[in-house]
């Protein structure tokens, strides 16, 4: 005869059942007669013991929503400059530059080539 594996040790779920036990003896003493009391209590708890697992599988899953990491970022999305029409020209600034080893996105640049731009010649 093999023994099934159940991902804990036999003892723990030995002494679970058995608190519940205890605690339903000591429970329906009073309500049940003296004679009841005990095989009441050793059918009871693991009836118990499986209701309470079931709860608190249920309120788990209720819950771990609220304890993920969310996908999207929590801050303020960034917002892209806004491009600059052919007859505008962006400010140039006289006074220190940025260091090279800032990142790239954080002096946003237009580049002649990203934006489309309207033919600067006249037709006749």
């Amino acid at each position: 005869m093999s023994v099934r594996d159940l991902g804990y040790p036999l003892w723990l779920l030995i002494s679970v059942l058995v608190v519940f036990a205890g605690l339903l003896y000591y429970m329906l003493r009073g309500r049940v007669s003296d004679r009841l009391r005990a095989p009441l209590a050793l059918v009871l708890a693991p009836v118990c013991t499986v209701a309470a697992v079931a709860v608190a599988i249920v309120l788990s899953a209720l819950l771990s929503p609220l304890y993920e990491t969310p996908t999207d970022p929590a801050g303020p999305q960034p917002r892209t400059p806004p491009a600059t029409s052919p007859g505008t020209t962006p400010l140039e600034t006289t006074g220190p530059t940025a260091s090279p080893t800032s990142s790239p996105t954080a002096s946003p640049t237009a580049s002649p080539t990203a934006s489309p731009s309207a033919s600067a010649t006249a037709s006749p």
